[in-house]
């Protein structure tokens, strides 16, 4: 009788010991089946929302870094911390990294105008002052305008700009539907950006600011015209959960409005509106950039400007490596108040509960393994005790050590597949039940750990029109019976059983048929 024909025997004739490896090797198949599928489907999720939040990223200023050091340095200069933004030259640099599809840097700029209406927010509890009206001037270098790509906004009317017009800071500009209609402007229309400039002497200074309220303020206006070449759509941010509150359905009006109060115009427009406006108040009212500023600071100050750059990547999954280069250019340049923000960046603060359960999976695995190892191994060792004689027979009657060893890996090896088999579904059953019950738990202590980043979230609600919430990741997690969670399975299965039978293996080398048969 060959080893094969031995070992199916010996497994259906010693049924109480093949049930007792069948029961122990079940038992910790579950364990281990239902971790490796809450591992998966945690490892799905993230992979989903990250790609639905796309690859987007910026590079921001770090506020609340800057305060806390502000805080303890007592310096209450802080043209001393914004001298750590980076440069134009910086930002193009991070942009030509390999990981970038296309990218653009923006000059940003406001102005206070009295003819200019604004889109005021539907919400009547928060509606700016009467007769105030607050401009967002955008500024473009990339001709075909970043936000359009991005799906931000999506052009209605005319064209985007041509690169002889951003090469050269032209007066040319993009307004919103909403806006045009507010204000009567239409494509090839000359809009008139009535800018005012205030008197601020009063607010710098606390001692003189109660002296006479009913004081009017000083004001002077300074006009730029500029062509209306299009208009464009805000287009409305992904609704994600089925439910918002109030805050985030506030945070979605403001959004929206500010968007709709943009103007697109090239980048060397906005410095150059800048510099005029800086200059103009600084001819009229000095006072409003306090005692020690001078003419030469502030043409400075103006040239050094932050620009807020984003870039689209060319996949989700090369965000991480684009953000550790990123990183590595802003450090070199020892710019320690400025951070690389990701779209998926998102994913991170509201994935707390299923990244909870990715940890405990995990470690439950890992245990799980050992586990069965010691065990199986112990049970194995002491079965082959009990058949000691037998197989002192088999090597006494000339049969090879390696096909007794055959024999044994088989028996182990058959009982083990069966118990693998039924494991594979009753594992995925019990992960389902499980998992609910665990990402309950992780929420609530998600919820009571929660520390909120009022800069980040609206950074984040910058990039990008995907928004997700909490709700979102857990709606989007699920156990699922797939072929790859099947073949992993197996893999870790049948390799815990075959690292099990090496003690038992060499147990087996080591007999010595004669003092066996003595």
């Amino acid at each position: 009788m060959n080893f094969f024909k031995r070992a199916m025997a010996s497994v259906t004739r010693r049924k109480g010991k093949s049930l007792i490896l069948f029961a122990v090797i079940f038992i910790l198949g579950n364990v281990m089946a239902g971790a490796i599928a809450i591992d998966q489907g945690t490892k799905s999720v993230e992979d989903t929302i990250k790609a639905k939040l796309g690859a987007v990223a910026t590079i921001s200023e770090d506020y609340e870094k800057m305060n806390q050091d502000q805080e303890q340095s007592g310096d209450d200069n802080f043209d001393v911390f914004k001298d750590n933004s980076p440069t134009t030259k910086m930002l193009k640099e991070i942009g030509e990294l390999p990981e970038v599809k296309y990218y653009d840097y923006s000059l940003s700029s406001g102005a206070t105008t009295e003819k200019l209406k604004m889109i005021e927010m539907k919400d009547e509890n928060f509606q700016y002052g009467p007769g105030m009206n607050w401009i967002n001037i955008k500024g473009v270098n990339y001709n075909e305008v970043f936000d359009i790509k991005n799906n931000i906004i999506s052009l209605t009317d005319g064209r985007v700009f041509e690169k002889d017009e951003v090469n050269k800071g032209k007066s040319v500009a993009l307004i919103s539907d909403e806006f045009a209609k507010e204000n009567n402007l239409r494509v090839g229309d000359k809009m008139t950006i009535d800018t005012v400039i205030e008197d601020q002497s009063d607010m710098m200074n606390p001692d003189n600011s109660d002296s006479d309220e009913s004081k009017d303020t000083k004001k002077v206006k300074k006009d730029f015209q500029v062509k209306v070449i299009g208009t464009f759509k805000v287009l409305q941010a992904d609704k994600g959960s089925k439910q918002k509150s109030k805050d985030d359905q506030m945070m979605d009006q403001m959004t929206y409005t500010e968007r709709a109060n943009v103007i697109y115009a090239p980048n060397k427009f906005v410095q150059e509106f800048n510099k005029t406006i800086q200059l103009k108040t600084f001819e009229e009212f000095p006072a409003n950039f306090g005692e020690n500023m001078t003419k030469e600071k502030l043409l400075k100050s103006i040239e050094t400007d932050f620009s807020s750059a984003k870039y689209i990547l060319k996949k989700p999954e090369m965000a991480e490596d684009f953000k550790v280069k990123a990183t590595q250019i802003l450090e070199q340049e020892k710019l320690k108040y400025s951070r690389v923000i990701l779209s998926t960046d998102q994913y991170e603060q509201v994935a707390g509960p299923v990244k909870g359960m990715a940890k405990i999976s995990k470690l439950v695995l890992i245990i799980s393994i050992l586990a069965s190892i010691l065990i199986i191994t112990l049970v194995t060792i002491l079965f082959l005790r009990d058949r000691k004689h037998e197989l002192g027979i088999y090597l006494a009657l000339g049969e090879k050590r390696t096909r007794v060893v055959g024999q044994i890996v088989l028996e182990v090896v058959t009982v083990a597949i069966i118990a693998i088999t039924i494991s594979v579904f009753t594992g995925n059953m019990l992960a389902k039940g499980f998992s609910n019950s665990l990402i309950q738990t992780q929420k609530v202590e998600q919820t009571n750990n929660n520390s909120a980043d009022f800069q980040l979230d609206y950074e984040l609600s910058q990039l990008t029109n995907n928004n997700v919430s909490e709700e979102d990741v857990i709606e989007a997690y699920q156990i699922s019976l797939n072929t790859k969670y099947i073949l992993l399975f197996y893999v870790v299965g049948l390799g815990v059983i075959l690292v099990s039978t090496v003690a038992p293996l060499v147990y087996i080398m080591r007999l010595n048929p004669k003092k066996i048969m003595m």
